[in-house]
């Protein structure tokens, strides 16, 4: 595979995710979200739950890959009269965890991704888990598999290791970012509505009795100026609500997707650590399966899958049942992961530059009606 740079990553999808419009009169409801994919120009309803199930299908298909945590569930979201700042807070970040799933260069090519993308079926959950949960892991299906233990350099368990600190560092740094941008985003969302009820006031003051004992002629033009300064206001009010939308998309919600991805490269280690010995047993109960010719779902449906999976397992038995093979492949992953998360990382550069823009743009846009504001007496 022709090796890409992070730039090309993000262009091979571009993923937009809506909250599908709710009925009304309904005690309990699933939210559901359209997604749509640039890539496959498909448009799907997905519940969180269908996300769930091709996440719980990716670790265990590649259990040795950057696979970002799913936001949190939050079972009394889905009641009417909760707050609707969550399930707002979750549709974005379900966009950051599939944006990175399909910028991912291997993960991107499974087939499980343009099922999730395109499938029509009712009750997607259900469907994706049939097809897909009979597939060995990554280990037995990659061509590196076989020759893991002899691609292994000495130094590569060591070389991991290190990295292991270097990100978490890295993962530290991103943490105190996205507090900081977070907070750029609090206050421009609070001026915004600042200038909201400012121009309710000025559009009303009109109507004070307060000011009954003023002459006419005065009274007329300080009416005139409100009047005015109210219209002047209200285009104040909309240049900082397009701050604060960019502020959000172009700088804070992208240092949250290269948080999740440096917190998913921690998630791995810990994985790596713990589980390596489970997911060989499980692998062996799989070519087990294979060999019996007990194949199910789109191994079943898929001729040429299926005969590249028979392939693999009569062809390199014994090296995929070899737990040190395992573990040199495991490591070879992982290195490969951690120059990925290092690539995304280098966007760090970019967001700030974007911040910088935004902010400069946003003052000289302000400055000019706060001018033409003072020019009105």
């Amino acid at each position: 595979m022709e090796e890409k740079n992070i730039d090309d990553l993000l262009e091979l999808d571009t993923i937009t995710i809506e909250p599908v419009p709710q009925k009304k009169g309904m005690i309990l409801r699933h939210v559901e979200y359209l997604v749509k994919s640039e890539r496959f120009r498909s448009e799907v309803k997905r519940r969180y739950s269908d996300f769930q199930a091709l996440y719980d299908l990716l670790l265990h298909r590649f259990p040795y890959r950057l696979i970002p945590k799913m936001p949190p569930a939050k079972l009394m979201a889905n009641v009417v009269g909760v707050s609707s700042d969550f399930i707002e807070e979750r549709r974005k970040a379900l966009i950051r965890w599939l944006t990175i799933i399909t910028s991912h260069p291997v993960l991107s090519e499974d087939s499980m991704i343009k099922y999730f993308l395109t499938d029509n079926l009712n009750d997607h959950a259900t469907t994706i888990r049939d097809q897909f949960r009979h597939f060995p892991d990554e280990f037995v299906l990659n061509e590196l598999g076989p020759r893991a233990r002899d691609i292994a350099t000495a130094g590569l368990r060591s070389n991991v290791m290190a990295s292991r600190g270097q990100v978490h560092t890295l993962q530290e740094v991103l943490k105190r970012f996205s507090q900081i941008t977070g907070k750029i985003c609090k206050r421009s969302l609070e001026e915004s509505e600042d200038m909201s009820e400012l121009t309710r006031e000025l559009a009303s003051i009109g109507n004070q009795s307060v000011f009954a004992m003023l002459e006419d002629s005065i009274w007329k033009k300080q009416k005139d100026f409100f009047y005015a300064a109210s219209k002047e206001i209200v285009s104040l009010g909309s240049k900082v609500t397009e701050q604060n939308r960019k502020e959000e998309v172009e700088v804070h919600q992208k240092i949250l997707l290269l948080l999740d991805v440096v917190s998913a490269h921690a998630d791995l280690s810990e994985r790596h650590e713990k589980g390596l010995t489970k997911d060989h047993k499980v692998a062996i109960e799989k070519i087990g399966m294979i060999k019996s010719h007990d194949l199910r779902g789109a191994l079943s449906s898929d001729t040429e899958l299926r005969d590249a999976v028979v392939k693999a397992v009569s062809e390199h038995e014994i090296v995929l049942t070899d737990l040190e093979s395992r573990q040199a492949f495991a490591l070879i992953c992982i290195e490969s992961e951690t120059k990925l998360a290092l690539m995304f990382a280098s966007l760090l550069a970019k967001v700030v530059h974007s911040l910088g823009i935004v902010e400069q743009d946003c003052a000289l846009e302000k400055q000019e009606i706060w001018k033409s504001l003072t020019k009105l007496m």
